[in-house]
């Protein structure tokens, strides 16, 4: 059986929120439902759901296309390259 609920949210939040859904193909009931589903499984606030940002996406662009990369053979070349 299902119920319906009504929450009140800050409107700014609730359209940022559900912005964010839907780049993972979400309504906002489907991402409460996940919510509430992982909350009884767990015991506990749950999860971490991120989009990555744009330093991040730019990081892996540029390991896939080899740009500003750097290999070390061990951690102390690191370090040393870094001045630690």
């Amino acid at each position: 059986m299902k119920i319906q609920t009504s929450v009140r949210v800050e409107d700014t939040l609730y359209n940022e929120a559900k912005n964010i859904f839907t780049k993972f193909g979400l309504s906002f009931g489907d991402a409460v439902n996940i919510f509430l589903a992982k909350v009884a499984m767990e015991k506990c606030i749950p999860f971490d759901l991120s989009i990555p940002s744009e330093e991040l996406k730019k990081r892996f662009t540029n390991l896939e296309d080899n740009k500003n990369t750097q290999i070390y053979n061990t951690a102390n070349e690191l370090f040393e390259d870094l001045g630690i």
